[in-house]
């Protein structure tokens, strides 16, 4: 099994300029910890990757040989949606405890609000609201 992860620590460590001691040193870790994993008796955790891989301002990609890209990716906006600002917020709480008929009317004014608004960002544009009976 290749040891591209040994390899490229040691070629990152040395192109710093740096010996085994200063860069465990640096990383917390013992010296000869940082010698098996250059040698490859040992592999560092999922954790202590992100660690070189941040210190040295390379990807855990590079790090690991998935790509010979040294340049971290920026991290990926989260997946989980933004929270809602308090407007929105706050006409929900009007919103809420509505009849059908009264929730029915705030939706036409919402839709005619819409209409406008849209309408403002189309110079020329005549917007025609029609009255619901």
């Amino acid at each position: 099994m290749q040891n591209v992860i040994g390899t490229r620590i040691k070629f990152l460590r040395k192109e710093e300029g740096l010996n085994q001691r200063e860069l465990a040193a640096k990383m917390h870790i013992g010296n000869s910890t940082l010698s098996q994993y250059e040698k490859g008796d040992r592999v560092p955790s999922i954790d202590m990757q992100r660690q070189f891989a941040q210190y040295f301002g390379v990807s855990v990609d590079f790090l690991i040989g998935l790509t010979d890209d040294r340049t971290p990716k920026p991290e990926r906006p989260s997946d989980k949606p933004a929270p809602p600002d308090s407007a929105y917020l706050e006409a929900l709480t009007y919103l809420d405890g509505l009849s059908d008929e009264a929730m029915s009317s705030a939706l036409r004014c919402l839709q005619a609000i819409k209409a406008l608004d849209e309408a403002k960002a189309a110079p020329g544009t005549a917007v025609i609201l029609e009255k619901n009976a």
